[in-house]
């Protein structure tokens, strides 16, 4: 038989340390309700179709893993892995999305902006591209990021942004022309 299930929403997911930008690193307990709220809220807010391959791109020691892992699983989705060569190399990473057509990802700014370079240099613009999310850094859209968009066809870019202590509190969606889009986005509205 199946074990009983005694998790309650107060429980422990897991703890991460901040990089301590404010002052002193600390530890962050995130429990089950404020992830359950967000991958609730991702799914749902997900222009995408329920199958689309998702790039596990983040480190597991970092909080956005656990974004990009369970808002594909919860949806019964492909999660991709790639090495750590791949994830440190923008020509071999823009080789994996499009050979593997990967649908969406989530790339903290430093990396969205190699990526587009090895694009603009390669002149590969992977189609199968639907949905970016950056976040952990603020957001700028350079001239190669909007080239990346304009050339990637219908895909959107998400600016979110949260604290450690609540994961993600702000999301906000750019999509269609991306010479329309601000050069620093908003953080946008709350998350549900």
């Amino acid at each position: 038989e199946n074990p009983v299930n005694l998790t309650n929403p107060q429980n422990l997911s897991y703890l991460i340390y901040t990089s301590g930008s404010t002052g002193r690193p600390k530890g962050v307990a995130m429990i089950h309700r404020a992830l359950v709220n967000l991958i609730d809220w991702q799914t749902k807010d997900s222009r995408l179709d329920p199958g689309a391959k998702t790039l596990q791109f983040t480190s597991l020691s970092f909080d956005v893993s656990f974004q990009e892992m369970f808002s594909t699983f919860c949806v019964g989705a492909p999660l991709v892995l790639i090495d750590e060569t791949e994830r440190r190399d923008a020509y071999s990473l823009l080789k994996v999305i499009d050979e593997q057509r990967i649908e969406r990802l989530f790339l903290p700014f430093v990396a969205l902006r190699f990526l587009a370079e090895a694009a603009e240099q390669k002149q590969i613009y992977p189609e199968s591209l639907r949905e970016i999310v950056s976040a952990g850094e603020p957001l700028r859209l350079t001239e190669c990021v909007r080239q990346l968009f304009r050339r990637c066809g219908d895909c959107a870019l998400e600016n979110q942004y949260g604290p450690s202590e609540s994961h993600i509190s702000s999301a906000f969606c750019l999509d269609g022309g991306p010479d329309q889009w601000p050069e620093l986005p908003a953080i946008g509205k709350p998350v549900a």
